[in-house]
């Protein structure tokens, strides 16, 4: 115990290395002894995944340190819990952003929907979803739910959907960079990339020629990267580079969508076009009438099983996205 009366309690587990460390605050009620920390910390430190705890007697507050690859912050509140003490606090914690294009959107009942599937995931903060952008922009815990759990709920809300950017990729930028043609001119431009001020990670796509570049932000910036690269040319080679953007993709992706839609449709009027006539039009000519009304079996006739037939893929070959 130390003067001020926080129990500090060093490494529990030994955990990766490279396993990202959160901290998480939670004010406890019914603390009142060093006994009733021993209680809390014995029921947290069994807790697969968490690094180190501070727990006070005086205030109830419990600061955790954990692993997020192995336990998240609402298993440890359940955790402390079930020990008989009650959680009467969880503080605020750090909200990380994203970015999801969603692809299937028609109207603004879509977009609701959207909103409404990511509303119900646990620790989603806010959800605005643009129809005319075919985006989503999602605040959430990071501690309660990550980019892959925002995805699913779309998909499984029958839209399809790519995360364009993250709180990880905020300080991230793709450079288009000409005049490479080689593997040596790689090595020379991410050479130069890596030994800038404030990199931290490059990453080179020789096919598109694009380098990927994580900085600090208070540090540099693209244009010092672009400068950076520019520098980089020698007497008999020159490279430049600009700024690149997803949007050529964003258009073939929407291209793409169109198409698709035109082909359900005529793939549907294959179909519907027939319907239409056995029941609309053969019926009224003779002696398509009669042969249309010929009785199969009881009250089926042939007409309403040729219907049955044609409409069946229509409605769930063509309709199988709305189911």
């Amino acid at each position: 115990m130390e003067a001020n009366g926080d129990l500090k309690i060093p490494l529990l587990q030994a955990l990766p290395e490279d396993a990202t460390v959160r901290t998480v605050m939670f004010q406890i009620g019914g603390i009142k002894c060093a006994s009733c920390v021993n209680s809390v910390e014995s029921a947290i430190k069994e807790l697969h995944g968490v690094n180190s705890i501070m727990v006070s007697p005086i205030d109830g507050r419990a600061i955790i340190k954990y692993s997020p690859k192995f336990i998240t912050a609402k298993k440890i509140k359940e955790a402390i819990e079930d020990s008989g003490f009650g959680v009467e606090e969880l503080q605020e914690q750090e909200i990380s952003v994203c970015r999801v294009r969603i692809k299937g959107m028609a109207c603004t009942s879509c977009s609701e929907s959207v909103e409404k599937a990511l509303q119900m995931i646990d620790g989603v903060k806010k959800a605005t979803v643009g129809l005319a952008l075919e985006e989503a922009k999602v605040y959430f815990d990071p501690n309660l739910a990550d980019a892959n759990k925002i995805v699913e709920a779309i998909e499984d809300a029958g839209f399809g959907a790519e995360l364009i950017s993250s709180a990880n990729d905020a300080n991230k930028v793709h450079l288009k960079v000409e005049g490479v043609d080689s593997v040596e001119d790689v090595n020379i431009v991410m050479s130069s990339l890596e030994l800038a001020a404030g990199v931290n990670h490059v990453e080179f796509n020789l096919k598109e020629h694009i380098a990927t570049v994580s900085y600090e932000p208070d540090i540099t910036g693209p244009r010092s990267l672009i400068h950076c690269i520019q520098t980089a040319s020698s007497g008999t080679k020159m490279y430049q580079a600009s700024l690149h953007t997803t949007s050529g993709k964003r258009e073939r992706d929407k291209v793409d969508e169109i198409r698709s839609y035109r082909d359900q449709f005529l793939f549907s009027c294959l179909f519907s076009v027939p319907v239409f006539l056995f029941a609309m039009v053969l019926p009224m000519l003779p002696p398509y009438g009669n042969w249309l009304n010929y009785k199969i079996h009881h009250m089926l006739t042939l007409g309403l099983f040729l219907r049955w037939i044609l409409s069946t893929p229509v409605q769930f070959i063509v309709g199988k996205r709305y189911y």
